[in-house]
């Protein structure tokens, strides 16, 4: 069998480089720096580096829901790694040179911290606002990137919210016809916004009826923007009731689009 290995077997002395890594990722008191061991996925890529496979520290990471697996944070993703949440704390390779095959690690990643936003590999403002709440930024010391919801999701056809979607921003961009969003079982915590940007009616109903605190409507089972002319721009805040026996309406409408309640 061969050994597959980029720098095995080499002379004894200074060798080409093979990566360059850029300053320290964190600043401040190390105590004040939260580890974790994360599975990091196979499928993680470096993709402003070459190879992609390379992970430099300071990679930005979101988890994939499925597999609770970490990866790289993609903004525009739906597989849970859209929303970020930790940080690479060192350098990973993910290809194995004796298989020529990628292989997901166990690696020691940061979820908490003071950190360096210039070396930070990944980060916008999306994933600024997402981890906010976990990390001080250098050049943000105040804390001010606030977003009010961490993810923003299209859907064309009908969708049964569910628990894991809690803080969703959902639209019906893209939509050719009516939308229906059914809510999931009440929860302490849940909230989600619906926002009507396609010329086609929304609708959002309780999956048990009758618990939807609404305009003059304490039992409302739906409310929906279907009047022409009034719908883009329509806008509902749904969240929960502490006692998890309610889902409170907020109408947060572009204008004074007619909300249906039913």
């Amino acid at each position: 069998m061969s050994l597959i290995a980029s720098q095995f077997g080499n002379l004894p002395g200074i060798q080409n480089q093979v990566e360059t890594y850029e300053a320290a990722i964190m600043f401040g008191d190390q105590s004040q720096v939260k580890w974790w061991n994360g599975y990091i996925s196979s499928t993680a890529r470096d993709t402003t580096n070459d190879p992609t496979y390379r992970l430099r520290p300071g990679l930005v990471l979101g988890k994939i829901a499925a597999t609770g697996q970490w990866t790289n944070y993609a903004p525009t993703a739906t597989d849970g790694s859209q929303i970020a949440g930790a940080i690479l704390a060192y350098g990973l390779t993910l290809l194995d040179y004796l298989t020529g095959t990628y292989q997901g690690k166990f690696y020691a990643i940061v979820i908490g911290g003071n950190v360096h936003a210039a070396n930070l590999i990944g980060l916008d403002g999306q994933a600024r606002a997402q981890l906010s709440s976990k990390f001080t930024f250098d050049d943000d010391l105040i804390g001010d990137q606030w977003v009010p919801f961490p993810q923003m999701v299209a859907k064309t056809a009908d969708y049964t919210v569910t628990a894991s979607d809690n803080g969703t921003a959902f639209t019906n961009t893209g939509a050719v016809g009516a939308v229906k969003f059914t809510l999931p079982t009440l929860a302490n915590g849940l909230s989600f916004s619906f926002r009507v940007v396609a010329n086609q009616s929304v609708t959002v109903t309780s999956a048990a009826g009758n618990d939807m605190v609404a305009f003059n409507d304490a039992t409302a089972s739906s409310v929906a923007f279907s009047t022409p002319n009034e719908k883009i721009g329509g806008g509902f805040l749904i969240y929960s009731n502490p006692a998890a026996t309610a889902w409170i309406v907020e109408n947060h409408s572009a204008g004074a689009n007619t909300v249906t309640v039913a």
